[in-house]
């Protein structure tokens, strides 16, 4: 902010109907632009992993190596013979025997990240310090002004008051710096020839950054990046005086191979994405930081100082350089009155192209670690995707769910942005510096992940928007409370969380069958998926959420001319699917080669998953794109009815019925949530229909229709015969 400011006491007299409408709604949740800045931290933490990994292979390499063909030597001849039994004998024996080595790895690529990490905590102290110092020398500010900073912090809940400091004479804009735990607000000393009023809008903007906790985060931001770009460099020059001291060549030839190049050029263009991210993400967080200060006051006085600053034509450098943005924008996003801001497409794009490097650096990493434990495999990649969709519960749900418009989610859903999202993701699996020397496999398959990781979060991130149009729907505002924000943050968790791990065991599969089976990696890594039971409970968290929504009292914003019985379809909706599902299993016993009741049990189940996903379908068509929030309850429901009735059936036959019980619930569950992920995306463009008396009748056709769509599906999996079963050589059923 340029700030030519002023004296006097605060004369501020709170006005709520100016304030931000939805301020109320701001709790201590970490804000969207903060988890930004965690990606962009993680992901140059990550690069600095893969610069020590490049160190730990110029120097220990030769022993990694020769370790690893080694212990390969020593499976052939512990483990002989041929056939897949002896084949993951020998891979058990060689990641047992390779533990040492590939810990060592992890350690020392490791060893990158802290070496940054460390470089960027100490920059909390010497990049504020050399800030102040420029603006210096600085003079405390006289009481007065501590006593009006101590009441603005005081309402906006800052605990521990900032220290007000003049700048020098030259200091044109004021700033917040300083170590955590001893920050200090800087302002020109024109600040003292402002209107009151102004002078107290220019204090309460600096106490928004400290109330949103993103001092921190800013400078750690900065600090890692400057740290990081001498780290990178720290391979290249070593293995270029490794060279020239032993070999004699120069360090064009050293440095000129293929793999040199595509790692300067793939670091380059990290550190420039990460310049230019952290450059928007600053103009981001001074609209919150703007809006956020306007917390029950008027919005003149700050409307007022913006204007009368001077709007200078920037070009594109200047633009994409500058840390803050325009007067002309600020003052914009001001009358807009509405907190936070609207996710752009640039935000999403940021969200999906730091998420996907975070996740398969994660998952490499871990996956190295981890060699010959019990937390190799699936563990691994579960680490990874918690860890990305904790941030992506942030970056993406809340942002969004903050961001949607009180009116009954009745607007067309974000199409562009789930867009952005899918693309970005996709190219940050493709740009990520660790990607740097990789053909195209890897541990789970470059190329089927670059198609399955975006279809699943943008897939997650479309759920996402339906619940969150569906708490609008419901309770005519975004949560309001802190306890409605912990249960948003923690759906939104469970979407994204599961998503990206589902999206990783497709991969899998996929890199294993092959695209010709895409089906056989569909069954796999849904209703035969060895975390089929983890699935279930997400799945089975998300309805019981979305089911809630549906049942609450306040439904004071209706959609407009929908019919007032339309609750009443949904229930039919599933009744008649999952009674057409059961009917049709019961109507039609296929012959089987494998046989068994294994096999039956398996068609029972493909049974209730088709009921699931008939409901999806004709909600779908009735509702449009605004269906899914309504299919997120209504279609596990649908699923484990007809699950339940069939399992009903046989109650006095089974040996174990409670485990029984649970498969027959897991097994379509699990099938389900993938199918959900895969269809989210879209179903999103789907139009919305006009409701209104000429749709009433359409309305009562959907149980017929997802009755119709119930039986035909489950006569095609029942006429497939054995295409979709998995029958283990010894396996019973329960």
């Amino acid at each position: 902010m340029t700030d030519t400011a002023a004296s006097g006491p605060p004369a501020l007299s709170p006005s709520p109907t100016d304030s931000p409408s939805t301020s109320r709604h701001w709790p201590g949740v970490t804000s969207s632009a903060g988890a930004r800045y965690l990606l962009l931290v993680a992901v140059l933490l990550l690069a600095g992993a893969f610069a020590g990994q490049i160190m730990h292979n110029q120097l220990l390499g030769t022993s990694w190596a020769s370790a690893y063909l080694r212990c390969f030597d020593e499976a052939v001849r512990a483990v002989p013979g041929q056939g897949f039994p002896q084949d993951f004998a020998r891979n058990t024996y060689v990641q047992q025997c390779t533990r040492p080595v590939q810990q060592r790895l992890a350690l020392v690529s490791l060893s990158g990240s802290f070496v940054v990490l460390l470089l960027g905590v100490a920059s909390l102290w010497v990049l504020p310090r050399r800030l102040m110092r420029r603006a210096g020398p600085l003079v405390t500010a006289p009481a007065e002004w501590q006593h009006r900073a101590a009441l603005a912090a005081s309402e906006m809940g800052v605990r521990r008051v900032p220290v007000v400091v003049w700048g020098s004479v030259w200091l044109q804009e004021a700033f917040t710096a300083g170590r955590p735990g001893r920050t200090r607000i800087v302002l020109p000393r024109g600040v003292r020839d402002l209107p009151p009023a102004q002078a107290d809008a220019i204090l309460r903007h600096e106490l928004a950054h400290v109330a949103a906790g993103d001092v921190t985060l800013v400078w750690l931001t900065r600090g890692v990046w400057w740290a990081l770009a001498p780290v990178l460099l720290v391979p290249a020059v070593t293995i270029a005086v490794r060279n020239r001291s032993q070999d004699h060549r120069g360090p064009l030839a050293v440095l000129g191979t293929s793999f040199w190049g595509e790692y300067g050029v793939r670091a380059l263009l990290l550190l420039t994405v990460a310049a230019l991210v952290s450059q928007h993400v600053l103009r981001s967080r001074e609209h919150e930081a703007d809006l956020r200060s306007l917390r029950g006051r008027t919005r003149e006085p700050l409307e007022s100082l913006l204007a009368g600053q001077p709007s200078p034509t920037l070009s594109w450098m200047d633009r994409a350089r500058a840390t803050h943005p325009t007067a002309a924008r600020r003052v914009a996003a001001l009358r807009q009155a509405r907190l936070p801001l609207p996710v752009s497409l640039l935000d999403v794009t940021v969200t999906g192209l730091l998420s996907a490097m975070v996740m398969n650096a994660v998952a490499d990493l871990a996956q190295t670690g981890f060699t010959g434990t019990s937390l190799t495999g699936g563990p691994a990649r579960l680490l990874s995707a918690l860890v990305t969709g904790s941030l992506l519960s942030v970056g993406w749900g809340i942002a969004v769910w903050r961001g949607t418009p009180a009116d009954g989610g009745a607007g067309p859903f974000p199409r562009g942005a789930l867009l952005a999202l899918a693309a970005s993701t996709a190219v940050g699996l493709v740009a990520q510096l660790q990607s740097t020397g990789v053909s195209g496999a890897g541990p789970s398959g470059r190329w089927p992940l670059i198609v399955t990781l975006p279809l699943a979060v943008a897939g997650a991130g479309a759920l996402s928007s339906a619940l969150a149009r569906l708490w609008v729907r419901r309770g005519g505002a975004a949560p309001g409370s802190r306890w409605g924000w912990a249960g948003a943050v923690g759906v939104n968790l469970v979407l994204f969380t599961g998503a990206l791990r589902i999206a990783q065991e497709s991969a899998v599969f996929l890199h294993v069958t092959g695209w010709r089976k895409a089906v056989d990696a569909l069954a796999l890594s849904g209703m035969y998926s060895a975390s089929a039971d983890s699935t279930t409970l997400g799945l089975a968290g998300v309805a019981l959420f979305a089911l809630w929504l549906a049942l609450r009292g306040d439904r004071t914003l209706p959609v407009p001319g929908a019919p007032a019985s339309a609750g009443r379809y949904v229930v039919w909706t599933v009744a008649a699917a999952a009674g057409a599902a059961v009917a049709a299993r019961w109507a039609y016993e296929p012959v089987v080669p494998q046989g068994g009741s294994m096999a039956a049990t398996q068609f029972d189940c493909w049974a209730a998953t088709c009921a699931g996903l008939a409901t999806l379908a004709a909600l779908l068509a009735l509702k449009g794109a605004s269906g899914l929030g309504d299919a997120l309850y209504a279609a596990p429901l649908s699923a484990t009815l007809a699950g339940a009735v069939m399992w009903a059936r046989y109650l006095t036959s089974w040996h174990h019925p409670l485990q029984a019980a649970a498969l027959y619930t897991t097994d379509p569950l699990s099938q389900l949530a993938l199918l959900l992920l895969a269809l989210a995306l879209p179903a999103a463009f789907l139009p919305t229909p006009t409701h209104g008396p000429a749709r009433r009748w359409v309305a009562g056709l959907t149980p017929v229709l997802a009755a119709v769509l119930a039986a035909a599906s489950v006569l095609a999996v029942l006429h497939s015969g054995d295409r979709l079963l998995f029958v283990p050589p010894t396996g019973t059923a329960p």
